[in-house]
């Protein structure tokens, strides 16, 4: 059920599963026990159904008869903009956690269903590749790898294996309701056109991700840094990178964005770097201002070409030039010296 180079990207390392006791990371929790690959758990309790704090029990108790450790962690109240303030505030909690306790991988629950449901997201509000496949098996971040091993498993395949080892897990009855778009696609649409076309939407998904590498290269991700995005200069990774920061683009803004540094409504700082190859890097940032740069400071900038509408939020974040540069030489082609 998970490839073969899943496997031994998480064997022997330190892993941490993000566990809810859903159907998803319920199978995935018990995959991984077969494969004895080792993992903590990490749950998020929103406080927001009846059933929250019986499966914070529940979790615990798995946790405690399988010998695996447990980090719970409860959400605020959010009055509004539920799924992405959720989504922020438990990614948010991970990478604090990885970074705290040394985990080598994130491990994701999100399936097939989950994937197409994305791409049905994101189609109807107009999207490029980029963003149409934006989800990955695995994906590097700033201190971890976060790793997806049942993106190309069906929700169908996981309810099956559910049911023929008899294992428990809880449903999450929010799922079902409709104010929430994800939803809206899934009962609509995803959930019966998956069912009845698992190996198409398999395959065209392999297909596509195949395409989008042809058309980027090894540069079709999006790096962050201290909370500035960085991404080859290409209008779909742009927009998705945009959109990380809260904010979706108009087809105006888009072109706008792709003529040169700029801010977005006034919020969102869009600059361009090259790397040793004189190609082209976006970094895409929450833009601000400060009163007086240091002169120092604008040198160290000036030294590593930084561009100075970033250059206040670098020096009000705390964050050194000569790192970020030090970054996008890194990890997009430096020449060999």
């Amino acid at each position: 059920m998970i490839k073969n180079e899943i496997i031994k990207l998480l064997k022997g390392r330190k892993n941490l599963l993000a566990f809810s006791y859903g159907s998803d990371s319920t199978a995935l929790f018990y995959i991984l026990m077969d494969l004895k690959i080792e993992f903590d758990l990490v749950f998020i309790n929103y406080k927001t159904r009846k059933n929250s704090d019986i499966e914070e029990l529940e979790a615990k108790n798995l946790a405690k008869n399988f010998g695996k450790k447990i980090f719970i962690q409860n959400a605020p109240c959010f009055k509004n903009n539920f799924e992405k303030k959720a989504r922020d505030f438990r990614y948010a909690f991970f990478e604090e956690l990885c970074h705290k306790e040394k985990y080598e991988n994130l491990i994701l629950a999100h399936q097939l269903n989950d994937l197409f449901e994305w791409f049905l997201m994101q189609f109807s509000k107009g999207a490029g590749l980029a963003e149409l496949i934006g989800m990955k098996e695995s994906l590097k971040c700033k201190t971890f790898t976060l790793v997806r091993p049942l993106l190309f498993v069906s929700k169908d395949e996981i309810l099956s294996f559910l049911k023929e080892r008899g294992l428990k897990y809880f449903n999450d009855e929010s799922n079902e309701d409709e104010k929430y778009f994800r939803n809206f696609i899934r009962k609509h649409f995803a959930r019966t056109f998956v069912s009845k076309f698992p190996k198409g939407v398999k395959k065209s998904f392999k297909y596509l991700n195949k395409d989008l590498k042809n058309l980027l290269g090894d540069e079709s991700e999006i790096l962050e840094f201290g909370g500035i995005f960085i991404c080859k200069k290409h209008e779909s990774l742009v927009s998705k990178a945009v959109k990380k920061m809260g904010f979706v683009m108009s087809e105006a803004q888009r072109k706008e964005a792709l003529k040169g540094d700029c801010v977005i409504s006034g919020k969102v700082g869009v600059v361009y770097v090259k790397d040793d190859l004189e190609n082209e890097k976006a970094l895409i940032f929450n833009y601000e201002l400060c009163e007086k740069l240091p002169k120092s400071f604008k040198e160290k900038c000036r030294r590593a070409k930084i561009p100075k509408l970033i250059r206040a939020y670098l020096h009000n974040h705390h964050l050194e030039p000569e790192d970020l540069n030090h970054l996008i030489l890194k990890f997009f082609g430096k020449k060999d010296e």
